[in-house]
């Protein structure tokens, strides 16, 4: 029976959700289809993560979809709906806990969107990346979405008018009176583990609560002291080579791609402007071309990445030149990496597949036709390992936020996978 629904935005957020219950033991399992009549849940399935793909929605469909899937879950008898948000606060932040506050009205929506073991912090309703504001921080900077504001009831203003209030580090929730009963937003303070620890606790305690959002940090600690039934956790499997599909463009993870080509051994390649924004391509001769010689490389040197980073100028020509909408590209370049991940599954080789970014990975699901999957564990904070079935066959797949990580986290995880390492 389902205990606990989460809804994410995009598909890295569903999987490193997911997995922080996963890995111990619990049944998850994670669907990137949101129509109810399609998800097959199994007996025995407690945590249930649903992909909803509505971070590059309009306000007004994001709403919608995260709404009609509220619904579902509280018709469904979910007794707790975590809606899971970027640490970041990238994304359609406001519309979609109004959303999920909607479904269950009278139920304050508890909002802890810090991730102190990264140095993502929450102060006095501020949102602070390691020392800094976030708008100040190098997600200010993002290419696709770009954080102007730091102040959380500020960034949720933008696309909601649903009364927000602030709970500071020491002050305590007013359960069990009418302050609770009404349909708001409380946004709490916390700096470290410990004050995460410290509000899941005093929350979890009263009887009444139904609706909470945060990160990864906030279902860690869930998975922690919620009451399931823990079977044993799984463990990944090493393989012969790892491949590196690269489809996020933050700067984050530019520095770790260079680095891994610099330090870790691994071969880079970068795909041109035809190779990840013209769909056609993998189908011409010089397509198949390519593809044979991507699998051949990665067969011989073990490690290899393959990205997407732009030289604005040479994009913008593209563009213009081909007729290709700039709101396209993500798709486009994530289409792109799915071309070649289906033709190294389709070949059977004995590789590890890791993505940057959830478009990378959802783009090369949807190629496939597969729209569930299982996360398995971690390999490393935020690097997490699932297992794709298509057609009979069995693919280890490794996720990774495009924000996420220290500059060597691509060399650790070859080194924890390829079996040169056993």
């Amino acid at each position: 029976m389902v205990k606990l629904l989460v809804i994410a935005d995009d598909f890295t957020g569903a999987l490193d959700t997911g997995i922080q219950f996963a890995k111990r033991g619990i049944r998850t399992q994670i669907f990137t289809e949101c129509r109810p009549e399609s998800r097959k849940i199994k007996k025995d399935t407690e945590v249930l993560v649903v992909d909803t793909e509505s971070r590059p929605m309009s306000p007004d469909d994001a709403y919608r979809v995260v709404n009609e899937t509220a619904l579902w879950a509280v018709e469904m008898g979910a007794s707790l709906i975590f809606k899971k948000t970027d640490s970041a606060l990238r994304g359609n932040i406001g519309a979609e806990l109004q959303a999920v506050a909607d479904a269950q009205p009278g139920h304050t929506l508890y909002f802890l969107p810090a991730y102190p073991e990264i140095d993502r912090i929450t102060v006095d309703g501020t949102q602070y990346i390691q020392g800094r504001l976030l708008q100040d921080s190098v997600f200010g900077n993002d290419p696709f979405e770009p954080t102007t504001l730091s102040y959380i009831p500020d960034i949720i203003r933008t696309q909601s008018e649903i009364p927000v209030i602030c709970l500071g580090g020491t002050e305590r929730a007013q359960t069990g009176t009418d302050w609770m009963k009404g349909q708001q937003i409380a946004v709490c303070d916390v700096a470290t583990a410990e004050d995460m620890d410290r509000r899941v606790e005093e929350l979890l305690g009263d009887a009444g609560l139904k609706l909470v959002a945060g990160c990864a940090a906030l279902a860690d600690c869930l998975a922690e002291k919620l009451s399931f039934h823990r079977t044993i956790v799984k463990k990944f499997r090493k393989t012969d080579s790892i491949y590196i599909a690269c489809g996020s463009l933050n700067k984050i993870t530019e520095e770790q791609v260079e680095y891994a080509e610099n330090k870790g051994g691994f071969v880079r390649r970068h795909l041109t402007m035809e190779q990840k924004l013209s769909p056609a391509y993998y189908s011409t001769s010089e397509g198949k071309r390519f593809l044979d010689e991507i699998c051949s490389n990665l067969q011989t040197e073990k490690k290899m990445i393959v990205d997407t980073f732009d030289i604005e100028e040479e994009k913008e020509k593209y563009l213009h030149g081909h007729n290709v909408a700039k709101e396209d590209v993500r798709r486009l370049i994530a289409c792109a990496h799915g071309c070649i991940v289906r033709e190294i599954i389709e070949r059977q080789m004995d590789a590890t597949v890791l993505m940057t970014g959830g478009d990378t990975l959802m783009g090369c699901m949807r190629l496939i036709g597969c729209t569930q999957i299982e996360p398995v564990c971690e390999a490393g904070q935020g690097v997490v390992v699932s297992m794709l079935e298509w057609n009979g066959r069995r693919q280890q797949v490794i996720s990774k936020s495009g924000g996420f990580g220290t500059v060597d986290i691509l060399c650790k995880t070859a080194q924890k996978i390829l079996k040169e390492n056993i």
